[in-house]
């Protein structure tokens, strides 16, 4: 985008004005926003609006399957997921080689280059050969996490990756570099574990940092350095996500700043000491976190505890906590469950994070500095109450009344907060856990450019919301943007009725059968591992967007809209 932006501050969100935005800007002052209940629903809520989006395979990964405490690789077990498909990423658009490749993430230990032209895939480091103590699960975001590109990466080669690892498996925790020889280990330290305040710490989210002094091949040479070890209660909902600021510029505050999403570890939904961990301001899980991993760009900034990273602390634009003692001063927003996907839209120059919900409801939030988000005392619009199994307020007999006034106590700050609540919401009468959510900014769909696009990760159900109703919400309780089914259209190889309206889950079931697949029959869902489609979204640098869906191992590309939502053919643009 090459028009000229201009920053405003709109109900507590950092806005950027560019051509065609006022009208975004000018629809979200009248905008009707769905009313929703403050309570939970006896029936489904989302319904197709009649969209139709045509989506073709793109391509099959390797196989592979999880480890968990088996020696590394493990056999293919056609039992399992045929691949897990975390994220899929383009280096910046001025990297050589950046409009010709894709970097795919295989939770189970690959991470992979993909050939945009033969959709070939090569295993670039294999994270299962370097680490000792990889540890991946069947699910719950563990393995080979996610990956991102320093924003100087075309000049100094450096990314950024997320694993897990077992402090309990043996040998030593000290990567080798004997499958990859050209990896440069010398000087390469471990760093403390940030363990939880309370509970015992049973595995660990591990950052890393790597510089590829030749990234115009298909090879890493160079050399790793750790960031950071966090330590959870629990291996579901640990470190997940990452992504640098694409507005900020050299000498901007912003710019080298690194946004990490860490789960809780399940503390939150767990009765106990534990229970407060993401309202903890002592605590890194169940937050949003900024860090600098460059400690010579910002010299005056804090230094981390061990020095491995810096903290944004001076200029016009430090982290929120970083002079209330005893919090970390690398927390960003908290309150959140799993917060496992983020996405930060160029237009408006939002921070987007889908977070993962319990039992009851699933939440799209925008990320405001220094915001509660509620977790574990709220989900969606309610009360939430883990010592009554989890359920919230309005499920119990009686229902526990909201309060007239919704003011959260946390520890550290003087006076109460008051939580923000999710922009969309759904709840699971429609599904079971969000998936990663993009808003749309590329060409092939013209017509459904500014809408948010986010998936049920185990249902498979395809969603847009309007980014616009998501603004208008101002994250204010009851008060969310409306979210519509998007109808499948898709060719499937298995049939010969061509094009036609499928359900992404059964495509999934489909292909993981005719691809050897061993169907599960006593799952929630028939069929599929666990019963789960384990669908997500990615986009690459062009702004298209991508199904990954780890039981049948395939990417699929969103290519053209059949039949568009009922207000772009009424003449409205988003």
């Amino acid at each position: 985008m090459t028009s000229t932006k201009k920053a405003m501050s709109v109900k507590g969100y950092w806005i950027v004005q560019a051509s065609g935005f006022i009208a975004i800007l000018s629809l979200c002052a009248s905008i009707a926003l769905a009313q929703y209940p403050a309570e939970y629903p006896s029936k489904p809520q989302i319904s197709m609006d009649g969209t139709e989006i045509l989506v073709e395979d793109y391509a099959s990964l390797p196989q592979s399957s999880f480890t968990n405490m088996l020696p590394y690789p493990p056999p293919f077990d056609p039992a399992g997921q045929f691949a897990r498909e975390n994220a899929l990423r383009s280096e910046p658009a001025n990297a050589p080689r950046s409009a010709s490749r894709i970097f795919v993430v295989d939770g189970n230990g690959n991470l992979y280059i993909l050939d945009k032209a033969t959709r070939r895939f090569t295993p670039y480091i294999d994270f299962g050969k370097v680490f000792p103590r990889f540890f991946t699960n069947s699910g719950y975001g563990t393995g080979v996490v996610s990956i991102a590109f320093d924003p100087d990466y075309a000049k100094n080669g450096k990314f950024y990756t997320v694993h897990t690892e077992n402090p309990k498996k043996a040998p030593a925790a000290d990567p080798t570099n004997a499958a990859i020889p050209s990896l440069i280990l010398a000087g390469y330290t471990t760093t403390p574990v940030v363990n939880p305040p309370a509970g015992e710490a049973l595995y660990e989210s591990v950052l890393v940092e790597w510089t590829d002094t030749n990234i115009r091949n298909e090879t890493f040479e160079g050399t790793a350095r750790e960031i950071l070890r966090v330590g959870f209660n629990a291996f579901i909902h640990q470190m997940g996500d990452m992504l640098f600021n694409p507005l900020a510029k050299p000498g901007q505050s912003d710019y080298g700043n690194l946004y990490l999403s860490l789960g809780d570890g399940a503390s939150g939904e767990t009765p106990g000491p534990t229970h407060p961990t993401p309202q903890r301001l002592d605590a890194l899980q169940g937050k949003i976190l900024r860090i600098n991993p460059d400690i010579k760009l910002r010299p005056k900034d804090m230094l981390s505890a061990n020095g491995r990273y810096r903290i944004p602390s001076s200029g016009s634009d430090p982290n929120p906590f970083v002079s209330i003692a005893g919090a970390r001063p690398e927390i960003f927003a908290y309150g959140l469950r799993n917060p496992h996907r983020m996405t930060w839209d160029t237009v408006t120059n939002m921070l987007i994070a889908d977070d993962v919900g319990l039992h009851s409801w699933e939440e799209v939030n925008i990320v405001t500095k220094g915001a509660n988000y509620g977790y574990g005392e709220r989900e969606g619009n309610e009360l939430l109450l883990v010592d009554q199994a989890g359920k919230t307020g309005t499920q119990l007999n009686p229902p526990v009344p909201f309060p007239g006034r919704d003011l959260l106590n946390v520890a550290m700050l003087s006076e109460p907060v008051a939580p923000l609540y999710p922009v969309a919401v759904y709840s699971h009468m429609d599904g079971d856990a969000i998936g990663s959510g993009f808003v749309y900014r590329g060409k092939l769909m013209p017509r459904m450019v500014g809408k948010y696009f986010f998936t049920d990760i185990t249902t498979g159900r395809l969603f847009y919301t309007d980014l616009a109703e998501m603004i208008a919400s101002h994250s204010e309780r009851n008060h969310q943007a409306t979210i519509h089914e998007i109808q499948v259209i898709y060719n499937s190889p298995y049939d010969t009725q061509g094009a036609a309206k499928h359900r992404l889950y059964d495509i999934v079931a489909d292909t993981f059968v005719h691809k050897g697949g061993v169907p599960t029959t006593n799952a929630k869902r028939s069929t599929l591992p666990r019963g789960r489609s384990d669908v997500r979204l990615s986009v690459d640098g062009d702004g298209e967007i991508y199904v990954l869906s780890k039981s049948d191992g395939m990417i699929r590309k969103l290519v053209s809209v059949v039949t568009p939502p009922p207000a772009s053919r009424n003449g409205s643009s988003n």
